[in-house]
């Protein structure tokens, strides 16, 4: 070793550590030694939460184990731990950010979004139920937030402005002189649970296709390390929501993908040579994932993930507590306010998810909303009613979601279309119930004669030619995930004359329930419908798209 090099190795022994920086290598450029330029270790920390569905806390747990102390508030206090560690860790969302909870409904998301900002994530990714109040909803929290908002597949009708302007399809933001891409997805799937009218000017392209047009720019901006956020998880297989293993397998330059969606909790999974992670949802993680890039070699040389998990020793985040507690906990208090009266057990079990006592007090409550002679709609959750008061918790618990209602001129023949469609969900939580209409359902006849006998409540044949009022719930009128693809279709011609009530499902079932006091269970849930079972018996449940 020269005496250059032995007066340099000195000098950098001494030097402190600089923030995410690792000295790992020095090869000096003097003669002699064929080196190059200084070698760096760059250490790149990256938080991710995921399908917070509104939750400051988790006021309503939506399933049994779900713990109350899940949400933003705890998280916020992980995150900042986080940052101790690491500086200049970036924080991104991956959607399904402001729908899911009393608070989050009443603000339109103000509550939500202001807890962002004042934990400054670097960008968000909305998903399919951030637009689940409307377009006019959402462009005004794009118009009014300070957070970045990414969505590269997010887009207008050809020719026109772009209806989000702010909305942008990845932003690059530098760690130790490494330049970092945020490249943002939502799912493609939005058209196929949102109407139109809730979608207004917006479309959404699919991804391997966006993906096409953006990278090429992304490269052009000098990106050393490229993480993709999607509002999309991993399946077995891709489908038209999710498309996780095309795009791993057209983008292996991809670092890091941070999933959303379907709720699936993903401490690290490889795809195609690519980290996948993803948060769970209702804030009972924090998602972390550490990246090493070498500057010499220009490439993520190590990576690793972890899930750091929010418990009911998790404190508070003390900021936020302070400034939004007191709405929280005024709001929070309403949903111990009584909404009606059950004077038995409303069970929301039985021979199929579509045929219980909740589904057909669902119905009936649409019933009385819309005043349509035919509600075909099924339950929305597992949660079931205890006998005695019911609370407008009881009514969130039901009723996850703020769905439309719609009402069509149906005739039997469409309605018979309808709900031989709707025979292929049976066993899954997808299936609907019908209240109007009574008859049989043969489940191992062929497509097209799986529904027989249809009578009105009086004993009836209805009339072939005569148009019937049919009420269903927005997301079944959107194809519900595509799973109702001809009743879209059907509902969606001209003489059909679709026309939607002034009040969602959850409003529909709390007018129902003060007026009508105490409530009976219905003695019959499935309304006078029979199924004939195959040879080989009950075709087993299949899981639903948690959309």
């Amino acid at each position: 070793m020269n005496a250059f090099s032995k007066v340099w190795k000195k000098i950098v022994g001494g030097l402190p550590s600089l923030g995410n920086v690792v000295v790992s290598a020095l090869v000096l450029a003097v003669p002699g030694t064929g080196g190059s330029a200084l070698a760096r270790e760059v250490s790149i920390t990256l938080l991710q939460t995921t399908d917070l569905h509104g939750r400051l806390d988790n006021p309503v747990p939506e399933r049994a184990g779900d713990s109350p102390a899940w949400g933003l508030l705890r998280l916020g206090s992980l995150i900042e731990a986080a940052r101790k560690q690491s500086p200049n860790a970036l924080l991104v969302d991956c959607g399904d950010t402001l729908q899911g909870t009393p608070y989050s409904r009443d603000t339109r998301g103000r509550l939500i979004v202001r807890a962002m900002e004042m934990l400054r994530y670097d960008g968000w990714v909305p998903g399919n139920h951030d637009f689940d109040w409307g377009y006019d909803v959402f462009k005004a929290i794009h118009d009014q937030t300070a957070l970045t908002l990414l969505g590269a597949n997010i887009s207008g009708r050809p020719g026109m402005p772009h209806p989000l302007p702010k909305l942008r399809p990845f932003i690059i933001r530098e760690v130790d002189g490494v330049r970092v891409a945020l490249i943002g997805l939502t799912t493609p799937g939005i058209p196929n649970w949102l109407t139109p009218e809730k979608l207004g000017p917006l479309t959404f392209a699919r991804s391997r296709e966006t993906l096409e047009a953006v990278m090429p720019r992304v490269r052009a901006e000098r990106a050393d390390v490229f993480v993709l956020l999607a509002h999309q998880g991993q399946r077995p297989q891709d489908d038209f929501a999710n498309e996780i293993n095309a795009v791993a397998q057209a983008f292996p330059e991809l670092d890091l993908i941070f999933g959303g969606h379907t709720h699936e909790a993903v401490e690290g999974r490889e795809i195609n040579g690519v980290l996948f992670v993803q948060a769970g949802y209702h804030g009972r993680f924090l998602a972390r994932a550490d990246l090493v890039f070498d500057t010499v070699a220009r490439r993520v040389i190590r990576r690793s993930a972890r899930l750091i998990p929010v418990t009911d020793d998790t404190p508070e985040h003390p900021v936020l507590l302070e400034t939004l507690g007191p709405e929280l906990r005024r709001r929070n208090a309403a949903l111990e306010r009584p909404v009606g009266e059950a004077a038995a057990p409303v069970p929301a079990v039985g021979v199929a998810p579509g045929w219980t006592a909740v589904a057909a007090l669902l119905r009936a409550a649409i019933a009385e909303a819309t005043g349509a002679e035919i509600v075909v709609h099924g339950q929305l959750s597992e949660a079931s009613l205890a006998a005695g008061f019911v609370r407008e918790r009881d009514l969130w618990r039901l009723v996850p979601y703020e769905n439309s209602l719609g009402v069509a001129q149906l005739t039997v023949g469409e309605i018979r279309e309808i709900l031989e469609e709707n025979a292929a969900q049976w066993g899954s939580r997808s299936f609907m119930g019908v209240r109007g209409l009574a008859g049989i359902l043969r489940l191992d006849a062929p497509i097209g004669e799986r529904v027989r006998r249809l009578t009105l409540p009086d004993g009836s044949t209805p009339h072939a030619r005569r148009r019937f009022s049919v009420a269903f719930n927005s997301h079944a009128i959107a194809s519900a995930g595509m799973r109702s693809i001809r009743l879209r279709e059907i509902v969606r011609r001209p003489e059909a004359r679709l026309a939607w009530a002034d009040m969602d499902t959850r409003d529909a079932l709390r007018t129902y329930l003060q007026r009508y006091r105490p409530i009976q269970p219905a003695d019959d849930p499935s309304e006078g419908w029979q199924v004939e079972w195959p040879a080989s018996g009950a075709p087993s449940a299949t899981s639903g798209d948690p959309g």
